[in-house]
């Protein structure tokens, strides 16, 4: 019963649009009520019907009866394709060159599964000769052309192909236009011209009532509609390309488009052809641009990207142009191509917003050159854009600024040793072998690149990327230059995309003496091997193909300087406390760590009768911080060396600069004669170590390290003199009248 109430359904709706081609909207709408009661009232009879039929005769039998029904009624009623006309265009004038005129419009409604239709056949009607229209098409939603357009045949009828789907349970409203032509006959005014739909070619059952006719349109000759002039865009390239997988936001194709003075006109939308071989799947992130603005695109059957802007479009003033342009993302198909086109003039749809006509753009001057970024007299296609050529990624190695030339300790982790800068463009690049080749220099007899071991390469971030490996003190197979050893990594490294840092750091043994240098340096095209694109997953030929030295490195042992600061000698004031006695320069520009010192002796040298004990409470200052207090207070009773001891840990001198230390003792008020301190010639008595080697140093003494001769006196001497400004006369009556001027010194204290 069902099935039955299908079919009646399927025919009320064959004979609704077979009548309805010119009902008013409120005569459609009655019919429509009408149709729904009716289905209503069949479908109670029809349970009526089957209850009463099972009392008379058994629900079995009823049931057989019901099935051998439904069997012999159709089956595709829901499969096939349902063909109305909805509300017709309005009848209107049909002026010289103008484009999309509508004659019909056409809604295809599909059943319970998709409809493929392949083309529809239209017939010219009416008071007219074929030659008032040019093209023929079918538009879709957007007011752009489907498939092929057609032109009028003997039999004035002109077939599209124009391939389109019906998605099961939906309905696409379309629309069959015309173009008029750009030429005028006089004798072709005041004709009327209409379209009749005569066939849809499908496959599915086609229900409805053909022909549909829409409205007749008036021939008119002499009205002047808008125009518009298009010229290859600013932005467009111009020129072919090869681009990388994973270059982004490239602008494939540009136009600009400029309105004529008749009228202003809207952009209503736009479409773009892409005829390269590139799959869909790696194009990613397109947008068609409006002098800058972005608008989403529709993509069908991977080729054709369409942009619709709107009922109301996007203005453009007379006078005035607008640049539009498509760009996108590649993420892939490298060795295939990207060529944007605009296939048919048809493809930019343009509408005057005056008279409200559709505008086709003018044709090129001749046959435009494959790929020259040139517009062409025919369509197929009437833009011909440059074209791009998909490949790989690349990576670029370079000696990197961020680790310039140094000095590095012994026997320390993650010392410098190179660096280099990898520029990666297109797709993330694994490489699975990096090697490198070392240089040392001012080395000894028993030193090699062996020495260098827990050598690692880390990245912006300081991970490590690949390592730690050990230098080979021989040339490798893998390297193509000769040096005096060499570096290999076996890590597969992933280098992505963009400019990055890398720094080679490892550790230098103890072997290397002070001032070896280190130089690493590798030829990429060679030395770094088995390198893929990890988008493309093709073989990557890295550059340069000469070789990259990078910044050199200078072992620095643990070392430290010292010496006595210039002083002039100088007498002090018995008694006196926290007397200077002597400054001692400590220097650690040499050295390649820093250095910790615990103790450091001194020489105490007396003269004229002087005593050592009287000296007392000896202590060393860095700056004003004594660095010598409780049991480390020096009290000499003799002349001779003497060793201090630091207070805690002792002071650490961070590598590379200068400090001066102070030594300050107080005098007994009876001490005689002079005093000198000193540092001595041998400083093994000295306790110094670096600091990140552990190694013991022993320093060494710059100059003689003697400091000023100190001369004990009971007191400061007061001297007056005469000071040779002292006038010899003076005026009698003088009010304030100098005297005399004295010059006052002082020595030995103030």
């Amino acid at each position: 019963m069902k099935k039955l109430i299908l079919l009646v359904t399927a025919i009320l709706f064959g004979w609704l649009s077979g009548n309805t081609a010119a009902a008013t909207a409120e005569e459609y709408e009655a019919q429509i009520r009408s149709l729904v009661a009716t289905i209503s009232t069949l479908s109670e009879q029809a349970d009526c019907l089957e209850e009463n039929l099972a009392a008379l005769v058994g629900n079995e039998q009823a049931r057989q009866m019901r099935d051998n029904c439904s069997a012999s009624l159709p089956t595709n009623v829901n499969d096939g394709l349902t063909i109305t006309a909805p509300i017709q265009p309005p009848a209107s004038l049909a002026p010289l060159g103008a484009a999309r005129i509508p004659f019909i419009r056409v809604t295809f409604a599909a059943g319970a599964a998709d409809v493929p239709v392949d083309g529809i056949v239209v017939e010219r009607v009416g008071f007219s000769v074929d030659a008032v229209l040019d093209e023929i098409m079918l538009l879709d939603e957007n007011g752009l052309r489907i498939g092929l357009h057609g032109h009028l045949n003997s039999q004035r009828q002109a077939t599209l192909r124009a391939p389109f789907i019906v998605k099961a349970g939906e309905s696409r409203t379309l629309t069959i236009a015309a173009n008029r032509t750009s030429w005028g006959n006089a004798t072709h005014a005041g004709m009327t011209v209409g379209l009749s739909l005569v066939a849809v070619n499908t496959a599915a059952t086609v229900s409805g009532t053909l022909p549909i006719t829409g409205p007749y349109h008036t021939i008119h000759e002499g009205l002047t509609i808008g125009a518009v002039v298009a010229q290859r865009g600013s932005t467009d390239p111009g020129v072919n390309a090869i681009l990388n997988v994973g270059f982004s936001n490239y602008t494939f194709l540009a136009i600009r488009v400029t309105a004529g003075s008749a009228e202003d006109v809207r952009l209503k939308a736009i479409r773009w052809y892409q005829s390269g071989s590139a799959l869909p799947e790696t194009l990613v992130n397109f947008r068609t641009y409006v002098d800058g603005v972005p608008y989403d695109v529709s993509v069908t059957d991977g080729k054709y990207y369409t942009s619709a802007f709107g009922p109301e479009g996007i203005l453009i003033e007379t006078g005035f142009t607008k640049e539009v342009a498509i760009r996108g993302d590649i993420v892939g198909g490298s060795g295939r191509t990207v060529d944007f086109d605009i296939e048919r003039r048809s493809d930019l749809y343009i509408e005057g917003s005056l008279y409200g006509f559709g505008i086709m753009p003018p044709f090129g001057w001749g046959l435009a050159p494959v790929d020259s970024s040139s517009f062409s007299a025919v369509d197929y296609p009437w833009y011909d854009a440059s074209q791009v050529i998909i490949t790989h990624g690349d990576i670029t190695i370079e000696n990197s600024a961020l680790v310039p030339s140094q000095n590095i300790p012994l026997n320390t982790g993650r010392q410098p040793l190179g660096g280099f800068t990898a520029a990666v463009r297109g797709e993330p690049i694994s490489i699975g072998r990096l090697a490198f080749n070392v240089t040392l220099g001012n080395e000894g007899a028993s030193v090699d690149v062996d020495d260098l071991t827990n050598i690692m390469i880390v990245d912006e971030n300081g991970a490590v990327v690949a390592g730690p490996v050990h230098g080979m003190a021989a040339d490798s197979p893998y390297t193509a230059g000769a040096a005096d050893g060499s570096v290999v990594f076996t890590d597969p490294v992933t280098f992505p995309v963009g400019t990055h840092p890398y720094r080679i750091v490892g550790k230098a043994g103890t072997d290397l003496n002070h001032n070896t240098t280190i130089q690493f340096a590798t030829t990429p095209v060679t030395d770094f091997a088995i390198v893929r694109g990890l988008t493309t997953g093709e073989t990557i030929t890295p550059s340069p193909f000469s070789s990259i030295a990078m910044s050199m490195m200078t072992v620095k042992t643990a070392n430290l300087a010292l010496s006595a600061f210039s002083q002039t000698d100088h007498a002090v004031i018995a008694g006196a406390r926290a007397t200077e006695g002597f400054v001692i320069v400590t220097d650690t520009s040499s050295s390649g760590e820093s250095i910790r010192t615990v103790t450091m002796p001194f020489v105490l040298t007396l003269f004229g009768g002087a005593k050592a004990t009287d000296i007392t409470n000896v202590r060393l200052y860095d700056g004003d911080t004594p660095i010598t207090t409780g049991s480390n207070v020096l009290n000499p009773t003799d002349d001779g060396e003497w060793l201090m001891t630091l207070d805690g840990t002792g002071i650490i001198q961070p590598e590379g600069v200068k400090r001066n230390l102070t030594l300050r003792f107080d005098l007994t008020t009876s001490a005689t004669g002079s005093y000198q301190w000193a540092l001595p010639t041998n400083l093994t008595r000295m306790s110094a170590v670096g600091l990140a080697s552990a190694h013991a140093v022993l320093p060494f003494l710059v100059g003689d390290g003697r400091g000023p001769v100190l001369q004990a006196v009971a007191h400061g001497e007061v001297r007056a003199t005469l000071d040779p400004t002292t006038p010899t006369t003076t005026t009698v009556g003088t009010t304030n009248a100098l005297v005399f001027r004295l010059t006052i010194e002082t020595a030995h204290e103030k």
